[in-house]
């Protein structure tokens, strides 16, 4: 059962290996819900990025480290899986991509080329990072099968979805109000969809007649925030505020003011296999909740009943279904209260921590 084993109903020690980022919000929410089931963790991480230093010093950590019953690689570290393979020896691993780097950069980010030396350098990472592991996480069985294409063996996926931290599901509901809030808070990625968004509304605001008033924040930061900006202003938006990124520890306070939380509405595929943090935040916090459809949302939600998805990149669905919600208040308490139910069954901390220990044990098991 590796090194200094202990029995699993008892004390298990985890160790979270890696130059994980501490503050991103799946590590916090895996690591809260590990704790809660009643898993002692021991965070083995360093903050040093470039390999010739990074590995040297995990090493060093993982030796300084008490008795180990399983590492842990959190998200992102696909770099660190080889190093974390090799020490763990008999040491079951499980790791937690949440994304691919190939698709992330290639397919998404379109940084690199398809065809050239890094993408398939990405692909390389990739591959190695996945079938070092005994067990992968996935957040949707959609996200699962690019993993298995990309050389995870089928046997060890195990789906276990985003989910968010405590501190939304303890939100208040939406406060009636004159005017109708609507958030997007997000890294602007392509994924998003941001400028989608602001083609939508700008068919929106032609109808201000007829409509409530609104307004529409974009809190955050990213690759597209230069270009959505221009094309507010080009579009001359008067229901958009940029507002710059907020630390993500004020976060639940930025949308105690929503009544609507907007998803992911891009083009790409990896849009439709993912359900951002933002679409579980707006759901944990009883807000009704608008995003683009894909196989990835249909794994968790139906549409019209705990969440509200139109066709990515699509501004005119976009636009209707965003007035239809701005319109109609009722349907916005509807969906809250039943996406806020949904989310409470599939994706608390204490929920996914249960989960991923029993990811756990079953690896050991297998073993």
């Amino acid at each position: 059962m590796g090194r200094h084993a202990r029995p699993w109903a008892s004390g298990v020690r985890i160790g979270f290996f890696g130059a994980w980022d501490a503050g991103y919000p799946r590590n916090r929410i895996l690591r809260a819900g590990l704790v809660a089931a009643g898993a002692e963790v021991v965070d083995l991480r360093v903050r040093e990025r470039r390999v010739v230093f990074r590995y040297p010093r995990l090493v060093m950590e993982y030796a300084r480290a008490p008795r180990l019953d399983a590492l842990f690689v959190p998200a992102f570290r696909h770099k660190d899986m080889p190093l974390a393979r090799w020490l763990a020896g008999r040491v079951p691993v499980v790791f937690d991509p949440l994304v691919s780097r190939w698709d992330t950069l290639v397919e998404d980010w379109a940084i690199h080329a398809t065809d050239s030396l890094q993408a398939k350098w990405n692909r390389s990472i990739d591959r190695w990072a996945l079938r070092s592991a005994q067990a992968v996480l996935c957040d949707t069985w959609a996200h699962g099968r690019l993993f298995s294409e990309l050389g995870a063996r089928p046997e060890s996926l195990h789906r276990i979805p985003v989910g968010a931290e405590q501190r939304f599901f303890d939100l208040a509901g939406p406060e009636d109000s004159v005017i109708v809030e609507v958030l997007y808070v997000g890294g602007f990625l392509p994924l998003h969809g941001v400028p989608t968004l602001i083609d939508a509304l700008a068919e929106l605001q032609r109808e201000d007649s007829s409509m409530p008033e609104y307004r529409v924040r974009l809190v955050g930061r990213g690759i597209q925030v230069d270009v959505a900006r221009q094309q507010a202003e080009r579009r001359a938006l008067r229901h958009v505020v940029f507002e710059g990124p907020r630390p993500y520890a004020e976060l639940p306070a930025v949308m105690a003011t929503s009544h609507i939380v907007l998803g992911a509405f891009g083009a790409s595929a990896k849009a439709g296999r993912v359900v951002p943090h933002k679409v579980w935040q707006g759901l944990a916090a009883g807000r009704a909740v608008l995003s683009g459809d894909g196989d990835g949302l249909r794994e968790w939600f139906r549409d019209g009943v705990e969440i509200l998805s139109v066709p990515r990149d699509d501004a005119r669905a976009l636009a209707a279904a965003l007035g239809r919600l701005i319109r109609d208040a009722a349907l916005r308490r509807e969906l809250g209260r039943a996406g806020s139910a949904r989310a409470r069954q599939l994706g608390t901390p204490a929920q996914l921590g249960r989960e991923l220990f029993e990811v756990f044990e079953a690896v050991e098991r297998a073993s």
